[in-house]
């Protein structure tokens, strides 16, 4: 996976905030801390701060905590490589392609009616339920044709695969 790859993703997660940080911390060989990225950015410390958080959540950064001496006091330095980055990419692609997965399964599993009123969609089971009436305005219920949303589902699929694990 290239580095401008990640990059696109960190920055479609985290904001282009997020990619600068990323790309300072990627050049820095010890780390830096929150401080020295506002300074270097030329950012605010709580929005930095505030994007390292959203970043770690993600696993694209991680820090050492250092205590200052003799004081109750912490220094934060921030990190990442290469190799954190495309992991986090990693868990995130195969976490989006299980809910992809599993919607397919389930568009696939089911026959679905909607309202021609209020669009409202049915699963066959609801739509027996209420003999095949909108339970809104009582309209009459129309089988709807999801073969177009489990295309788009398979494609989505296949254009994320080629990205797991490379």
């Amino acid at each position: 996976m290239s580095d401008d790859l990640i990059l696109k993703i960190v920055e479609t997660l985290a904001g282009e905030g997020g990619r600068r940080i990323v790309e300072v911390l990627l050049n820095s060989q010890s780390g830096k801390s929150d401080e020295e990225i506002a300074q270097e950015l030329n950012l605010r410390i709580n929005d930095v701060r505030k994007i390292l958080y959203e970043l770690s959540k993600h696993g694209f950064v991680a820090y050492i905590r250092v205590t200052r001496g003799d004081s109750r006091w912490h220094n934060y330095y921030w990190y990442t490589d290469k190799n954190m980055l495309k992991q986090s990419v990693d868990r995130r692609i195969n976490e989006v392609l299980r809910i992809l997965n599993e919607r397919l399964a389930y568009e696939e599993s089911q026959t679905f009616y909607i309202c021609p009123n209020d669009l409202i969609r049915y699963t066959f089971d609801e739509a027996f339920e209420n003999n095949f009436r909108c339970i809104q305005c009582g309209s009459e219920l129309v089988e709807v044709d999801n073969t177009r949303t489990v295309q788009y589902l398979k494609n989505l699929i296949k254009a994320l695969s080629i990205f797991q694990n490379i």
